[in-house]
């Protein structure tokens, strides 16, 4: 069988072609795999997943410190029930800085991409010491005791009423406890805020540790501060038969008896 050049350039080109196509992979400047677009929803790496919703408010561990708690801190993952967490995560928290991240309250999170964030944070806690650590959640307590409590484990830093310190800032301010609730209080106490220099419950200095019922004192304590005019107002406030009572009685041609 005869081949003409013509034709030997065909099946050459048509060769090269066909190992072209085969080998596409291979070609220079073809993004890979990890590189090219993905739905958020399919990103399923925890500290992706951190990075993008949650060090802006409560930093990392490379020395980004947030606003807020640090949610990494193995004392507080310690503290903070799986249940809660996710719940926090998902629905965030009405009345804070905090929002829902789920789909299902209007965030961009899949249950699955909150049950990573769950699981990834968890996973920072100190299990050694959950057996002895105050509960996660109490009643507020005496607000009297707890203003004796903090000048006891907390003055030394933020002043003895609560409006600042040598050492760390105002802890009474109503535009402040007016952005928290009264469990962030509770778990900052508890947790401490270590990378501000803030102890946890153990290690109040020359004191020894907090209990759950000193906590919950110093909380009321706090949280009568959220609204301080709110009494000065209500005090000399009366009702209409305490005023029929207090004021003198009149008689027939309007002059007091």
């Amino acid at each position: 069988m005869n081949f003409s050049w013509p034709s030997i350039l065909l099946y050459a080109c048509f060769a090269i072609g066909l190992l072209a196509v085969s080998g596409c992979d291979q070609l220079p400047g073809k993004p890979k795999e990890s590189d090219r677009w993905q739905p958020p929803e399919a990103n399923k790496d925890f500290k992706e997943l951190y990075a993008t919703n949650c060090v802006a408010c409560h930093g990392n561990e490379g020395g980004v410190i947030g606003p807020s708690i640090s949610v990494l801190d193995p004392f507080y993952v310690a503290v903070v029930p799986w249940d809660v967490l996710k719940k926090v995560i998902a629905e965030g928290l009405p009345g804070t800085g905090m929002p829902g991240f789920a789909q299902s309250s209007g965030g961009e999170l899949t249950d699955e991409q909150v049950e990573i964030l769950v699981k990834g944070i968890k996973a920072k806690g100190n299990t050694q010491n959950e057996g002895n650590l105050p509960p996660y959640s109490a009643p507020l307590g005496d607000a009297g005791r707890g203003s004796e409590v903090y000048n006891q484990y907390c003055a030394g830093c933020h002043g003895q009423l609560g409006q600042g310190g040598k050492d760390g800032g105002s802890v009474v301010e109503p535009d402040y406890l007016h952005l928290v609730s009264d469990q962030y209080l509770r778990s900052v106490i508890i947790a401490g805020r270590p990378e501000l220099g803030m102890p946890d419950y153990q290690k109040r200095p020359n004191n020894p540790p907090m209990s759950s019922e000193q906590v919950s004192d110093v909380v009321a304590w706090l949280v009568s501060h959220r609204h301080p005019n709110e009494e000065a107002q209500a005090s000399p406030s009366s009702t209409p038969r305490d005023q029929a009572q207090a004021s003198p009685s009149l008689t027939p041609n309007g002059t007091p008896q």
